[in-house]
């Protein structure tokens, strides 16, 4: 009788994850954990089986909740268990210690690296070969800021079997390691893309090596390529407005028009300003720069903005005005005021000299 009841349950569990049912399946399976606790009657099921049981029972708490999984600590450490049990009884299989180490790794509700790398170094322990695990063992360690070792997990990966994941993720170790390596990175990037033409995030990291290595073309393609990709994306007409300032400044002037054209976006409107006063056209500089604290009073960059436009108009009160706002909310270290092309006349002016030694 119990054995029928046994199979039943697990049966129906099966079923209902299978179905997308996951707290239908989560009672039927701790139903017939229940059983097999209450009547010690684990010997009626293979370890296989019995692991498999509590690794369902598991998985279907983490699809009931998603991402609430890894924030909530009693749902959490409720799969966890699970898990830990599944690994109890079968402890040589590999599998289980890759999916206790993934929880570990999307986990919000603490630090768990140093477990989940625990847990992928076991399952290389057990299966050497294992991709997914030297995948997962590189994105701890890139994760921990082991960059050399985390490349050397990833290499493994793109040598076997390239993926469009692990050219990522190592691209991103050659650009955050010191030394960096930015011509690695934008050839890892560049693989990434090939296998994932669409992923956006791709063509931001590489188009950043391409200006880090003052390859200003290259980086301007790659924005090119993203506008193609999302043309109604303001943000990506700024960003290659930015690159173009020193080299086109009427492309950039029509990057950040296009930005404007799709939102009014403060960014758009900053930058803008600051062309127009170089252009010369100061109120219009004036307007946009002021527009910019109208879209967004914490985009304090435009007191900055407007202190060098007032600057170079000469309009001394209003100059100062804007740069006292800007060293209360902007700068972070007086030197950039002393560089500042536009504030030279001024280095003598008490008023100014008053403001380099204010608080910020």
């Amino acid at each position: 009788m119990n054995d029928r009841q046994l199979r039943r349950h697990i049966q129906a569990g099966q079923a209902l994850f299978e179905a997308r049912d996951y707290e239908a399946a989560y009672q039927e399976l701790s139903q017939a954990i229940r059983l097999i606790e209450e009547d010690d009657i684990s010997d009626l099921l293979t370890e296989e089986t019995l692991a498999e049981l509590f690794l369902l029972r598991g998985s279907s708490i983490l699809s009931e909740y998603r991402d609430e999984a890894y924030k909530d600590p009693d749902i959490f450490n409720q799969v966890l268990d699970d898990y830990e049990q599944a690994i109890t009884i079968q402890p040589e299989n590999a599998l289980y210690y890759i999916l206790r180490g993934r929880i570990y790794l999307a986990a919000k509700v603490g630090d768990f690296l140093e477990e989940a790398k625990q847990d992928f170094s076991t399952a290389l322990e057990r299966e050497p070969d294992n991709l997914d695990a030297a995948k997962h063992m590189g994105e701890v360690l890139s994760k921990q800021g082991q960059y050399d070792n985390a490349i050397y997990y990833l290499s493994r990966v793109i040598n076997e079997g390239p993926t469009a994941e692990a050219y990522m993720m190592r691209g991103v170790c050659h650009f955050k390691m010191r030394p960096t390596n930015f011509s690695a990175a934008a050839y890892d990037f560049g693989e990434a893309q090939k296998l994932m033409p669409r992923l956006e995030e791709l063509y931001i990291w590489r188009a950043q090596c391409f200006q880090e290595l003052g390859q200003w073309e290259e980086a301007l393609y790659e924005y090119d390529r993203l506008i193609e990709l999302s043309p109604q994306n303001a943000g990506y007409y700024i960003d290659r407005g930015v690159i173009k300032h020193q080299i086109d400044p009427q492309g950039a002037m029509d990057d950040y028009s296009s930005a404007l054209d799709i939102e009014d976006h403060p960014l758009a409107r900053n930058n803008r300003a600051v062309l127009l006063a170089e252009q010369g056209d100061f109120a219009a500089a004036i307007t946009d720069a002021t527009r910019t604290l109208e879209l967004d009073q914490t985009h304090t960059i435009a007191y900055a903005t407007l202190a060098e436009i007032y600057a170079q108009m000469g309009e001394r009160e209003k100059f100062l005005e804007y740069l006292e706002r800007a060293v209360r909310h902007y700068y972070d270290d007086v030197l950039e005021l002393l560089e500042t092309p536009a504030f030279q006349p001024y280095m003598d002016d008490p008023d100014f000299q008053a403001l380099l030694r204010k608080p910020s």
